[in-house]
C-alpha cells in the first residue's frame, strides 16, 4: 500500500486502529542526511512508562495504560511515496468496545467530524 505524505499514512492506520478499536501514536522517524527515510506509527499501548522516582512529588499521577504492545505500522519514504515495509497486528491487550470508541486518543478530531 502506497500514500503520498505522512498526514495520509498517520490517517491511514489510524482509520484501521478506530474500526477495530484501538488508538495509534507516532513512534520514531529514521533520516538520512536530514531526509526523512523511514516513519513508525504504534498502538498507544506499545513500551512501558519510562522508570519515575517515587519520591518526586507530581500533582497530579497519570494511570499506566501501555502493556507492551508490539503493534504497529512503518513506513518507508522514497521519492515522496509512503510505502508500507512492515506491518505488526498483533495486540497483547482487549480492543475498545463501540461504546468505548469516543474516548480514544487518536479518534477524538475523526470521529468528532463524522
Amino acid at each position: 500500500m502506497q500514500v503520498s505524505s505522512e498526514e495520509e499514512a498517520y490517517n491511514l492506520y489510524n482509520e484501521y486502529a478506530l474500526n477495530k478499536g484501538f488508538s495509534i501514536r507516532k513512534g520514531v522517524t529514521w533520516k538520512t542526511d536530514g531526509v526523512l527515510r523511514q516513519r513508525e506509527f504504534l498502538c498507544s499501548k506499545q513500551g512501558h512508562k519510562e522508570f519515575e522516582d517515587p519520591y518526586d512529588y507530581k500533582k497530579y499521577n497519570k494511570l499506566d495504560t501501555r502493556t507492551g504492545c508490539q503493534a504497529r505500522i512503518r513506513f518507508d519514504v522514497k521519492n515522496g511515496i509512503w510505502s508500507v515495509s512492515h506491518f505488526n497486528d498483533e495486540h497483547n491487550h482487549e480492543f475498545a468496545s463501540p461504546k468505548e470508541m469516543c474516548n480514544l486518543r487518536s479518534g477524538r478530531k475523526v470521529l468528532s467530524t463524522h
